[in-house]
């Protein structure tokens, strides 16, 4: 009698077992569909920190999505994470990986509502480890604002945003220091145009931040001019677009290509010129032109997206974002790979 007892709390036990890990399985297979969105390469490990977004419209606060993925490029799966402590649910975050402390920092983003969109909380999250710790606040009313890491001086750098209060773009460039938990607000003497949700990136070759694209607070589009920033000098640099060129775009996605010494930009919402889509683009810094890939195929019209470049695989990586089929808050969940050498875009969604 007892021990069939015994069976029977194993059985019971696996039963449960079995459930617990079908769960995580189901949901692991791949996150939902969801646009701003936000994600970082871990280059340690090799995995893609994704963190939130939102799936839905943009009032609602169901909408607002606060899990924790991982991402591995070589094998080509998800890995939802479940850390005891994580921030609460938000979108339009920023993530940034940063290589001295391993540790992927997160700011800003927002929950529900216009007014309540707004956060200027600092997290890092550790992947080894599996843990969100709660850093210093940042900036405050920086909506839409872009972060990125410069690997030479070890800070992260942000610019731009949107005072959703008395409504106008933020053209402050901020730094954060994780040894010391500090922001500090840097005083360059030219600063871009303010704007919010545009392109930027870190260009580790010539260590400079560089950011394009957005629009002005009445909606027109900004000058189509790359500038960059150098942390060392506290400058900002404009260098005018030449030649052939993307026209100004909002909530665009930009990373450098270390391999192939080139910043792709693709996605977005094109402003000035609708009719010219918004394509695969590759900028140069040394010469400071553009070129237009024109690969085919190519990831269709997307926007509120999330790229990375991952070094392991020398491969662009893009998920999610806001397709263009006519209705808003449509999202997708496709995640691609682009490929500088052949000029290749692949789809990964399993």
């Amino acid at each position: 009698m007892k021990h069939n007892k015994r069976i029977s709390i194993v059985v019971v036990l696996l039963m449960i077992g079995i459930m617990i890990v079908g769960t995580v399985a189901a949901e692991s297979l791949l996150p939902s569909p969801r646009g701003y969105v936000s994600m970082a390469y871990d280059n340690q490990s090799k995995q893609i920190v994704l963190f939130g977004g939102q799936t839905g419209p943009w009032p609602l606060r169901t909408s607002i999505n606060g899990e924790t993925w991982a991402y591995n490029v070589k094998n080509n799966t998800w890995a939802q994470m479940f850390p005891k402590k994580k921030p609460n649910d938000k979108a339009a975050a920023s993530l940034a990986y940063d290589t001295k402390s391993d540790r992927v920092i997160m700011f800003g983003g927002g929950n529900t509502g216009l007014l309540g969109f707004m956060t200027s909380e600092t997290w890092a999250y550790n992947y080894n480890a599996n843990t969100w710790k709660k850093m210093a606040y940042g900036p405050m009313d920086y909506l839409g604002a872009r972060l990125v890491y410069d690997s030479n001086s070890d800070r992260m750098i942000l610019f731009g945003g949107l005072n959703v209060l008395d409504w106008y773009l933020q053209d402050g460039t901020w730094v954060y220091d994780d040894d010391t938990n500090t922001w500090t607000e840097m005083n360059p003497a030219v600063s871009p145009p303010g704007r919010n949700y545009q392109a930027m990136t870190y260009d580790s070759k010539t260590d400079r931040v560089l950011t394009w694209g957005g629009m002005y607070i009445d909606e027109s589009p900004l000058p189509e001019s790359m500038w960059a920033y150098d942390y060392n000098t506290d400058t900002w640099v404009e260098f005018p677009a030449v030649g052939t060129y993307p026209h100004s775009r909002d909530y665009a996605a930009m990373v450098y290509d270390s391999e192939s010494d080139r910043t792709i930009l693709f996605g977005g919402v094109p402003i000035a010129y609708p009719e010219e889509g918004v394509g695969t683009w590759a900028y140069d810094y040394n010469t400071h032109t553009w070129e237009q890939m024109n690969p085919d195929p190519e990831p269709p019209f997307v926007s509120r997206h999330a790229m990375v470049y991952s070094e392991a695989t020398d491969r662009v990586i893009l998920f999610g974002g806001e397709t263009d089929d006519g209705v808003l808050f449509t999202y997708t969940n496709a995640i691609w790979a682009y490929d500088f050498n052949t000029n290749t875009w692949t789809d990964l969604t399993p």
